[in-house]
């Protein structure tokens, strides 16, 4: 992380918050999508948006630049993404349709939509009613909404302990974890 962004220990505490959860979905996502993933021919995965991660203040002050950036290839190795954090909100968000149209039920369906959701939630209208991820400069960071970003952060981190819990085995969604998820995402009407 940069000199001036560590000047600022609440919002590197926030900082800090956001990247495990981050870190947290990405185990989760990992988990449900690596064996469609590993022998996808097309991966979803392009330098263009791996270019975000490397040219926004917020996300290189998340993945604090320690991984290089390459022009041809972006972040992507040869097992995956070289981040576990900073990537851009769309690299959890986009989970493709033969992934989706193989999970047993709507419901399951829609918890992983809530997962994909999450990161993009956590600084959506954070940064002068615009996402973190938009910030210009570092300095535009420090005018983030710190009481809607510890808000956002706090119910994220509740919603994913559900969705931890909810993929981990095989039970139902109960009435008040859909509600927490609503939070995020709102269900699809019957």
């Amino acid at each position: 992380m940069n000199d001036a962004l560590q000047s600022d220990p609440e919002f590197d505490a926030l900082l800090e918050v956001y990247r495990e959860i981050e870190l947290r979905v990405g185990r989760v996502m990992q988990a449900v999508c690596t064996p469609f993933c590993r022998v996808c021919p097309t991966p979803c995965c392009r330098t263009a948006i791996c270019r975000e991660a490397a040219e926004s203040p917020f996300l290189r002050a998340v993945h604090g630049s320690r991984q290089a950036f390459d022009p041809k290839s972006g972040y992507l190795g040869t097992t995956g993404c070289k981040l576990g954090a900073g990537r851009p909100p769309v690299c959890h968000a986009f989970i493709c349709n033969r992934i989706m149209s193989q999970q047993e039920s709507d419901e399951r369906r829609y918890a992983l939509d809530v997962l994909g959701d999450l990161v993009g939630y956590l600084g959506k209208g954070v940064w002068l009613k615009r996402h973190l991820v938009v910030a210009l400069s570092e300095a535009d960071l420090r005018k983030a909404d710190g009481v809607l970003f510890r808000q956002r952060l706090d119910t994220a981190a509740t919603a994913l302990a559900v969705l931890e819990s909810y993929f981990a085995s095989e039970r139902k969604l109960t009435p008040d974890e859909m509600q927490i998820l609503a939070g995020i995402r709102r269900p699809v009407a019957a």
